[in-house]
């Protein structure tokens, strides 16, 4: 049988939030068990939807609706995303995020070269992300980083650890070392440690000499002081935009490289250009999607206003009830329930 529930909503700024009313799921008559089958297993008597002090409050739904629930709001655009979607255009993929402790910044690296960034942004463009579950909406550009791969973004992220500039040895086709115990080793050593909740951790490396020891890597464990195992390197094909991601495979370098290695998070982040936000120059111009009632509405008042600047009481009293009747019609073309299209007898 159907449980009936009762929700609320409430509003912050453009944000609506549902609330449920706790019902009570039941009470068992012995005490320590929570649910009917339990409580009628030990020999107690289940009752249903019984109350208890918290009934009655509103809290956080604590039930999956898979239907049935409908919300209705007011869309108030702050941008327009007049992207193409065309991959190299005003489309970029990108491996990933971290932060230089500061500003959030999103990593790639192409197949075979570092992503030349300048030459896609600008410092103050706007652009909107997705497919980042934290960072997806909209952001603004801080600076390109030039052909390092790097994307700073003006959004605070204050990430730790975020980055280490060291100076490491590439000693084979896995693993880097770092050139002075006491500060190279200590500096990665202190890295590990802040990574080691993470089951897979990832860094992204620029500045090495060699292009292919820079770019987005996966990490294996490495109990040596001082070292860093990589497991996989993470690229996107220079045509197609396509994720890869396979062995490591470093060039090795006697002497010290000095490099800088950022904490990152790997998620296929989606970067689109072309967008169009409601303020400056832009706010002129910008695209409200009102209805056509509201659009009355906004003359109506326009008209009353000016009316009253002159003087007039009587025109801005009757612009004023049109403001208001053309707000009524927008409010009553919202019908609940279905529309039921009624025939005639003659109807076949």
């Amino acid at each position: 049988m159907a449980t009936k529930r009762k929700y609320a909503y409430y509003l912050k700024g453009n944000n609506i939030a549902i609330i449920e009313e706790n019902i009570g799921s039941g009470v068992c008559s012995l005490s320590g068990y929570s649910n009917q089958t339990t409580c009628e297993n030990a020999g107690g008597t289940w009752t249903e939807n019984a109350f208890s002090s918290e009934d009655s409050q509103y809290k956080s739904p604590v039930a999956s609706i898979n239907s049935g629930l409908e919300i209705q709001y007011a869309y108030s655009p702050t941008f327009n995303l007049q992207a193409t979607g065309q991959e190299g255009a005003d489309f970029h993929s990108f491996l990933g995020w971290g932060s230089d402790g500061t500003y959030l910044l999103l990593f790639t690296f192409m197949y075979t070269t570092v992503a030349d960034l300048s030459s896609l942004f600008a410092a103050d463009d706007w652009i909107y992300i997705s497919g980042s579950g934290r960072w997806s909406g909209l952001h603004q550009v801080k600076s390109t980083g030039g052909t390092t791969g790097v994307l700073q973004l003006k959004t605070k992220c204050n990430l730790k650890p975020s980055s280490v500039a060291i100076q490491v040895t590439w000693t084979d086709t896995e693993i880097f070392d770092g050139s002075d115990a006491a500060t190279d080793d200590l500096e990665i050593e202190v890295f590990k440690a802040a990574q080691a909740y993470r089951d897979t951790p990832y860094v992204f490396i620029k500045g090495a000499t060699h292009i292919s020891n820079n770019g987005f890597f996966s990490l294996s464990p490495n109990t040596n002081t001082g070292q860093l195992s990589f497991a996989n390197k993470i690229r996107l094909h220079d045509n197609t935009g396509a994720y890869s991601s396979t062995a490591a495979e470093i060039t090795t370098k006697g002497s010290a490289d000095t490099i800088v290695m950022y904490n990152a998070f790997y998620e296929q982040i989606s970067v689109y250009e072309g967008v169009e936000v409601m303020s400056g120059e832009s706010a002129e111009t910008f695209e409200l999607d009102v209805s056509r009632y509201q659009a009355n509405a906004v003359v109506y008042y326009v008209k009353a206003k000016i009316a009253e600047d002159a003087g007039d009481f009587e025109k801005r009293e009757f612009f004023m009830r049109e403001f208001k009747r053309q707000l009524e019609k927008g409010a009553g073309a919202l019908k609940r329930g279905p529309y039921i299209v009624q025939g005639f007898k003659e109807m076949r």
